[in-house]
């Protein structure tokens, strides 16, 4: 029984080259005789190589930069290194954007681009307490809480920014020296990654 697609008659086919690769596939009346490939009079399943009398499944692609190496049956990357250094520094570097956003969400640009002067005056007051803080004692009128409790608020979330930031920049050029360590294996730089936080 065929179906409509099958011609009556024929029969399914595959041609493979020397390292297993489907070069040809589909259905004959007669098996072709292809000079370099050897036609068999079967079906290859789909995504396999030949070996020996055996279909094998190719491995799964690691990443859309890898292609399939034939004679070695095995995914490789064909990028350099100084490739994959730059292509990795762009990731580490993306996720530092990332982590830096997260830190910032929530405020208009507006309110950060004030967050130098309030920290000016919340750094100046900690270190002498009869030193003036007008912006601070603006804020806090418009918020209606005390100047000693705003001029604290914003000393602890100067602090609280800080031990952040500081993990982030200093994670970032961590990895970035990583990266660009001459002596960093391939497999080394692979490796590099943003870290995650414990569970």
């Amino acid at each position: 029984m065929t179906d409509n697609t099958t011609p009556s008659g024929t029969r399914p086919f595959c041609a493979i080259d020397a390292h297993g690769q489907v070069v040809m596939r589909g259905h004959t009346l007669e098996l072709p005789l292809v000079p370099g490939l050897t036609s068999l009079d079967e079906a290859a399943p789909l995504n396999t190589y030949r070996s020996g009398s055996a279909w094998l499944p190719i491995p799964e692609q690691p990443s859309l930069l890898h292609v399939f190496d034939w004679p070695t049956k095995a995914w490789a990357d064909p990028r350099t290194l100084d490739q994959v250094r730059a292509a990795r520094l762009v990731e580490i570097n993306q996720r530092f954007s990332q982590e830096s956003a997260a830190l910032i969400a929530g405020y208009p640009l507006e309110e950060r681009q004030t967050w130098a002067a309030q920290e000016a005056e919340a750094l100046a007051w900690a270190l002498e307490s009869s030193t003036p803080t007008p912006y601070l004692d603006g804020i806090a009128a418009a918020r209606g809480i005390d100047v000693a409790e705003m001029r604290a608020k914003t000393l602890e979330a100067v602090s609280v920014f800080r031990v952040a930031s500081q993990w982030l920049v200093g994670t970032r050029q961590a990895l970035r020296d990583a990266i660009q360590n001459p002596n960093a294996t391939r497999a080394q730089i692979d490796a590099i990654a943003w870290p995650t936080p414990e569970e």
